[in-house]
């Protein structure tokens, strides 16, 4: 996978490994897939609650969350 931008495919075969792994193991392993300034940023949006919850609630975010459920 490349450092710098992860594709869609990427980010859905990372959703499937998490099925077996515990959540900080996947961070570590998505922010080590990163660069530095943008493991910051997914470290900083997660301590903020708003700036999580209006991430959780985009569009983008939902159409993620309703694949890894499996709905369409």
């Amino acid at each position: 996978m490349s450092k710098e931008n992860l594709s869609f495919e990427e980010l859905m075969k990372l959703a499937r490994a998490a099925q077996s792994k515990k959540p900080e193991e996947l961070l570590g392993e998505v922010q080590s897939k990163l660069p530095d300034d943008k493991a910051s940023e997914i470290k900083r949006i997660l301590g903020d609650k708003k700036a999580l919850e209006e991430l959780l609630n985009s569009e983008q975010a939902q159409k993620l969350i309703r694949q890894f459920r499996g709905e369409k």
